[in-house]
């Protein structure tokens, strides 16, 4: 039997927004990014949207959006969320119960900035660590034990992309 939805999570730069279409494609279902939900709705980049309304204003849009999702979708989709919506406490729950299965990609902190590096100057910075290096360690402390507690299925996301494509269908598909 397939899940009944798929969560994505994971840090910056784990590969969410990739994987994510792969995955929705081979089940047939709809693929959503919250994160260009909220860019889509505002009409900005994340970037502007921090600027505009700060990390507190933009997880609020994170949070509408999500309601909005869960309430108006009544089909299996997957969804990517960024590495913050997991430590928003009173979405722990909801994460939990409208997703039967719960993908983090575990990315070390010391393997994030190659990941992003091409995109660092349009991503806004979450700490306010002296570098990239430091914001990401500051992160995966705080995070981590939320995504290892949320997650039903725990990826290193170090490996390619395909690789935890095709581990994750091989996956499905047994279930089915």
């Amino acid at each position: 039997m397939r899940p009944a939805s798929i969560l994505i999570h994971g840090p910056r730069g784990a590969g969410k927004s990739t994987l994510g279409p792969l995955i929705a494609n081979d089940l047939k279902w709809s693929f959503y990014d919250l994160d260009r939900l909220v860019e889509q709705e505002e009409d900005h980049l994340i970037q502007d949207i921090v600027a505009k309304v700060g990390w507190v204003g933009f997880r609020q849009l994170e949070r509408r959006n999500f309601d909005d999702l869960i309430a108006r979708v009544s089909h299996p989709f997957v969804l990517a969320v960024g590495g913050g919506f997991v430590t928003e406490g009173e979405r722990f729950e909801a994460l939990q119960e409208h997703f039967q299965e719960r993908i983090w990609l575990d990315l070390p902190p010391q393997n994030q900035g190659g990941r992003i590096r091409k995109q660092m100057n349009q991503r806004p910075r979450l700490t306010t660590a002296v570098s990239w290096e430091k914001e990401f360690e500051r992160l995966d402390l705080r995070r981590r034990p939320l995504d290892a507690a949320l997650a039903t299925i725990t990826l290193d996301a170090t490996r390619s992309v395909q690789e935890l494509h095709q581990v994750l269908m091989r996956r499905f598909q047994r279930a089915d």
